[in-house]
């Protein structure tokens, strides 16, 4: 979820407003199934990566590589607007290092000490807090839909932290990469709540080649203390098809999906779509690392799902 965490929820804020104006056809549907797709495989990328990359080495990858092919794509565009007042520039720089940089080095951490299904249901999680902090904030009505949602959302989101076992939270036995996504999912609301009223001087791809800029820099010092401990990454066949995935998948396609769907879906759709992220994320690690679904993963999917879907009518309803 993490980049959903990129830039997703309020770079586009201009795109948000289109409604579809066709049926829904296949390029539609596929669009639908692949933003999620995309977006899950980040912590499913991080778990496959986790002996070959850094944490913060991975997260400079993934932004340095995907803000530099955005931004020769944005570049090569008519009508991208680079130019905004520097205190804007570091704004959006804070705004980077927190929510693409820390959020998507909390999930590579995460990803060394828990499974990919345990990061995509948790990060899955940062839009009921959002709605939560929306309502205490008196900017959102306080609907059923969305209580239920989120009390749903939260109820999944402990099932996993506890692995199925409440007495978890009595003895503090905690997993920490299950803590260390928790802690990037909510600094993701934070980074969410922030840029959904930051303003929009900059064009959505301009502005993600900056951010990326930003987030690589932020983790810039980090990466080369793992390189300068670890030496530099050994990428072997088997890793240069993750790094792909990497670049390719939870950066460009993921952000260039979810742009070509507000446009051609709409806002609403789209963002109903995303709640299948953490089953997504369930399924790829599974048929890709091997990872097992037990019991207490296939009910918190279950919740999750659910308790997103409320959430999403309910804010449609506002």
């Amino acid at each position: 979820m993490d980049s959903r965490s990129a830039n997703a929820s309020s770079t586009l804020a201009a795109d948000t407003s289109r409604t579809p104006d066709r049926g829904l056809g296949p390029v539609h549907l596929l669009l639908l199934a692949l933003v999620p797709a995309c977006f899950a495989f980040n912590p499913v990328a991080g778990h496959a990566l986790a002996d070959t990359f850094g944490p913060a080495t991975l997260t400079l990858v993934r932004w340095s590589l995907s803000g530099l092919a955005i931004g020769m794509f944005a570049l090569m565009r008519s009508g991208e607007r680079w130019k905004a007042p520097l205190s804007h520039l570091l704004y959006l720089a804070v705004l980077a290092a927190l929510g693409m940089g820390f959020c998507s080095l909390a999930a590579y951490v995460a990803s060394q000490t828990t499974e990919a299904t345990n990061i995509g249901l948790i990060y899955g999680c940062a839009s009921a807090f959002v709605a939560a902090w929306e309502i205490i904030a008196r900017r959102q009505a306080a609907s059923a839909s969305l209580i239920v949602g989120i009390s749903v959302c939260l109820l999944g989101a402990m099932l996993i932290i506890t692995k199925g076992r409440p007495d978890t939270i009595a003895s503090l036995r905690f997993n920490p990469g299950d803590l260390w996504a928790t802690a990037g999912m909510l600094v993701f609301v934070g980074y969410t709540i922030a840029m959904r009223r930051a303003p929009a001087r900059l064009t959505p791809m301009s502005q993600f080649a900056v951010m990326s800029v930003g987030a690589s820099i932020a983790v810039l010092p980090f990466a080369a203390n793992e390189i300068v401990s670890m030496g530099f990454p050994l990428i072997d066949a088997r890793a240069a098809p993750w790094i792909a995935v990497v670049v390719l998948a939870t950066g460009i396609g993921a952000y260039l999906g979810y742009n070509v769907s507000l446009t051609l879906n709409g806002a609403v759709l789209t963002a109903a779509a995303l709640t299948l992220t953490p089953a997504f994320a369930a399924v790829e690690a599974m048929a890709l690392i091997g990872e097992r679904l037990r019991w207490y993963h296939a009910v918190a999917i279950l919740l999750v799902v659910v308790g997103l879907v409320l959430i999403s009518r309910g804010q449609r309803a506002r």
